[in-house]
């Protein structure tokens, strides 16, 4: 006791430091405590038991590439959203492209297709037909795909 009565300015100090390492660690907690948990929550509890199999991909790729308008498919998983980019032929219309991208949806189950929220892209090589690309996206649950507005083709006078 006779320490403490020596030295109040030290003993003041080192009780102010322990108090703000306290509040520093509180702070702390309260503003950066969402960096421990996992990045996604719950929100992919259950998805081992709707698992897209490397099977389904290349059955996709396989027969969208039979159809003579089709050029290239690619996938992409992405945490819950399936994407699926379809390279088609510059002679293949918007309505025509559409009809491609709603097939993709029979090649997942019911199961999957109530988990996961699926987007097609269509796309075109030429970059003058500026009218595509076009996406489709369809959100866990939903029965068909939402797609982007009808562009036309413009020029860039720029050139």
């Amino acid at each position: 006791m006779r320490y403490v009565k020596k030295n109040k300015l030290t003993a003041f100090i080192v009780v102010i430091f322990v108090f703000l390492v306290f509040l520093g660690g509180y702070l702390y907690n309260i503003f950066f405590s969402s960096g421990r948990r996992e990045a996604y929550g719950n929100r992919l509890d259950g998805i081992e038991n709707v698992e897209i199999t490397d099977k389904q991909y290349d059955e996709l790729k396989k027969e969208l590439k039979e159809n003579d308008s089709v050029v290239e498919v690619t996938t992409n998983l992405q945490v819950k959203t399936v994407n699926i980019i379809i390279t088609v032929k510059d002679e293949v219309t918007k309505d025509n492209a559409k009809k491609i991208g709603n097939t993709v949806l029979e090649y997942f189950d019911d199961d999957q297709l109530a988990f996961f929220d699926i987007q097609v892209f269509v796309k075109k090589d030429n970059e003058e037909l500026n009218d595509f690309p076009i996406i489709g996206y369809k959100q866990n649950g939903n029965k068909s795909f939402s797609w982007t507005k009808d562009r036309q083709v413009t020029k860039n006078e720029d050139k």
